[in-house]
């Protein structure tokens, strides 16, 4: 595990606090059966080496690294690993080769924006590590697979389709409402999907047998096509959030699962850890979208 780690001179790398030379002992703490050390080195990553969102030389060399450990079914909290890597890629490359053909070589930004771009092009190269994790049997890292194939994958209509046929079987209440999330956010990255993406929402929107799932299903739809909102949608959303009211009540419903350690809503969200180690204050984390309602019951309906 983290083949050629020693041979990078990680000293003459930086991060937000200076030099990189800790950076071995971060990895390393990823991959620890110790929960209180992975802990700690995921603050040390967040702190320093993706602060604030930042790119630095040292993050880059980390690339490599972090998509090992997120290959590796023994590293546990691995959805969390996803989530740094979909933080640290989770740019618009167009965007940002735009930003570069206007930044000379000497500009004080050009650096910077050379380093989110080559972070994106870096992970880019390496997702389909995050193809298969999307069956991963550890929820939290299905739980975070979606968005980062949605943000990251080269071919979107191959993640398109994986997406969609997961929830066909998916059980797992939140994960399901992310991959509709997932799906929505491949629609407004790629014009060339996005009407079939929409279309697909619509259907789902009216089909899915859980009332949650319908509800995310237009909240997404929405997102995507702002201009065509249907004139019913007013109590078409009541409808739904009584109908999820009401089963929720239901003597056969399942209990609610529990909070996920992870936020749901959009890259400014705020941490799930409450303080960050002192003197290293943590960036902002990413996923799909806002905030999508929790689903009370068990059953789902996927692609057509």
């Amino acid at each position: 595990m983290l083949t050629g780690i020693e041979e990078v001179d990680w000293a003459s790398l930086g991060h937000a606090y200076g030099p990189a030379d800790d950076v071995p002992e971060l990895l390393r703490g990823l991959a620890s059966a110790d929960p209180a050390e992975r802990e700690t080195a995921l603050d040390g990553m967040y702190g320093a080496v993706h602060h604030q969102g930042d790119v630095y030389d040292s993050t880059l060399a980390c690339i490599p690294f972090l998509l090992e450990l997120v290959a590796d079914p023994d590293v546990q909290d691995r959805g969390c690993i996803i989530e740094l890597l979909t933080s640290i890629g989770g740019i618009e490359l167009d965007d940002d080769d735009e930003e570069l053909d206007e930044l000379g070589a000497d500009d004080e930004e050009f650096i910077p924006a050379a380093n989110y771009a080559m972070a994106a092009a870096a992970i880019a190269a390496g997702a389909d590590v995050f193809l298969g994790l999307v069956s991963d049997p550890d929820p939290e890292v299905r739980l975070a697979a979606p968005c980062a194939l949605a943000s990251l994958h080269p071919e979107p209509a191959r993640v398109l389709t994986l997406l969609r046929e997961r929830l066909t079987v998916e059980r797992d209440t939140e994960v399901r409402l992310t991959l509709v999330a997932s799906v929505g956010r491949i629609a407004l990255r790629h014009a060339s999907l996005h009407a079939e993406t929409v279309e697909w929402l619509d259907w789902l929107a009216r089909a899915a047998h859980d009332p949650g799932l319908r509800l995310a299903a237009l909240v997404q739809r929405a997102r995507c096509a702002p201009a065509d909102i249907p004139d019913d949608v007013v109590p078409w959303v009541t409808g739904l959030l009584e109908e999820i009211r009401t089963s929720a009540h239901r003597p056969d419903a399942p209990a609610p699962s529990g909070p996920r350690r992870r936020p749901s809503s959009g890259r400014s969200a705020n941490s799930w850890r409450s303080t960050p180690p002192a003197g290293r204050p943590r960036g902002p984390r990413s996923c799909c979208g806002p905030c999508t309602p929790r689903s009370t019951t068990g059953s789902t309906t996927g692609s057509r």
